[in-house]
């Protein structure tokens, strides 16, 4: 199986283009297992989180299926949804992608909110808090009102629509696909712990230890989603 070294920004999905177009051509065929993430990512040179991103957005397009503790196989009509269709579904933006722009717009949001939040918006990422715990669900309600408090606490509206902007885009079939895979295994505590330490920076006023743990917390959120995709694939409990 021949496969070219990706070079382009939106790499996840220049992975999956090639991986598609074997199928299309017959290379890899219905009923095939893919190679193990570690070697596509070798011969591909990008990330394992970059296969994984393909992997998911082939998933998707239902041109593969995960098979849990064997491996990602070729599906039987794959072929012919390529013919009919002619390219991959549309799937928005890739979580690498997203996260990263995320990092950059809400660490600075948490730094300034930081600076000029008052009691009432404390109050309500504490409500915020506590229907994450109550709905026991990572990127639920509770989730987004508190990232968006945090945004309207820097008095910016033009922050606040940033911030609205990046979280619609997690309406997106790939960011569903990870959601649902959170939401089987629950709220994670490092999540919530992280919600925690910001609301208790914000408190204190400490705009640069609001920026450090809001970039961490993203990053946390980051490791979790592509874990949760690798323990799927791996078949680990």
């Amino acid at each position: 199986m021949l496969l070219k070294a990706v070079r382009s920004q939106r790499r996840f999905e220049q992975v999956a283009e090639q991986v598609s177009k074997l199928i299309q051509k017959g290379k890899l065929k219905p009923g095939m297992r893919l190679p193990p993430e570690r070697e596509l990512a070798l011969q591909l040179e990008v990330s394992r989180p970059t296969v994984r991103e393909a992997m998911i957005a082939l998933e998707i397009s239902g041109l593969v299926e995960v098979r849990v503790g064997s491996g990602i196989y070729v599906i039987e009509n794959a072929k012919k949804k390529l013919k009919l269709s002619g390219k991959l579904k549309d799937i928005g933006p890739g979580p690498l992608e997203l996260i990263e722009a995320r990092k950059e717009i809400e660490g600075n949001n948490a730094a300034l909110a930081a600076q000029r939040i008052d009691t009432k918006c404390l109050d309500e990422m504490e409500l915020a808090i506590e229907k994450m715990v109550s709905d026991n669900l990572v990127g639920a309600d509770g989730d987004r009102e508190f990232h968006l408090l945090i945004a309207k606490a820097t008095g910016n509206t033009v922050l606040e629509t940033i911030t609205a902007y990046l979280w619609d885009q997690m309406h997106s079939p790939m960011w569903t696909k990870l959601l649902a895979l959170m939401q089987e295994n629950k709220l994670h505590k490092i999540v919530l712990d992280d919600h925690e330490h910001l609301l208790e920076s914000f408190r204190q006023k400490n705009p640069k230890e609001a920026q450090t743990i809001m970039r961490s917390h993203l990053n946390h959120a980051r490791d979790i989603f592509f874990e949760l995709i690798g323990d799927l694939e791996n078949g680990s409990p």
